[in-house]
């Protein structure tokens, strides 16, 4: 059975965390993207532990991502002035505030304090969410169970989301995981 498709619009993102300043991280996605592929980009997305109606009883997920050519411009100059790993975490994180939106329907998210383990934690729920990037496909696994180990040590004790995004030329590849975090103090 083919995977369920996801279309958006990453423009339309700001509207949907209307308390964050998301526009820097927008433009950032779409520098990242539009290295590697015209819009829209798909960009696969390999769910683990995560309820949702989208998934249709499977765990895999086909993301079909479009922006403006007004983004694009401004992800030119973007792309001129900042190096590419900061570039690469603020898209990575687009995308994941992107999948909390759709997929979780959770919520806002407020930052964490730098050192908290985590990026963001939710306001409605006790979890946290760690968010990362990478441009070597062959890393996706190493570097998400890194953000699982570091986002169940957030000094809180909740609950964790991990995103980690591999961006390439052969393919787009995220993997969107829940932990349970065993010292939880919360049912």
């Amino acid at each position: 059975m083919p995977s369920p498709v996801l279309q958006c619009v990453i423009e339309e993102l700001q509207d949907w965390h209307p308390r964050l300043f998301l526009e820097p991280h927008i433009v950032a996605c779409v520098a990242v993207l539009s290295q590697y592929s015209d819009s829209p980009a798909i960009v696969n997305i390999d769910c683990h532990d995560i309820e949702t109606d989208w998934l249709e009883g499977g765990s895999e997920l086909r993301l079909e991502l479009s922006w403006s050519s007004e983004t694009v411009k401004k992800a030119n100059r973007l792309r001129a002035t900042i190096q590419s790993n900061p570039l690469l975490e603020m898209g990575s994180c687009a995308l994941g505030f992107l999948l909390v939106h759709q997929l979780l329907r959770a919520g806002q998210l407020d930052v964490t304090q730098y050192g908290n383990r985590a990026d963001y934690r939710f306001l409605d729920a006790q979890c946290v969410l760690e968010i990362s990037g990478t441009e070597r496909d062959s890393e996706l696994e190493r570097r998400h169970r890194e953000k699982v180990n570091q986002a169940l040590a957030n000094p809180l004790r909740w609950d964790a989301f991990v995103v980690v995004c591999a961006f390439s030329h052969n393919e787009h590849r995220i993997r969107f995981s829940f932990h349970r975090n065993e010292d939880s103090s919360h049912e």
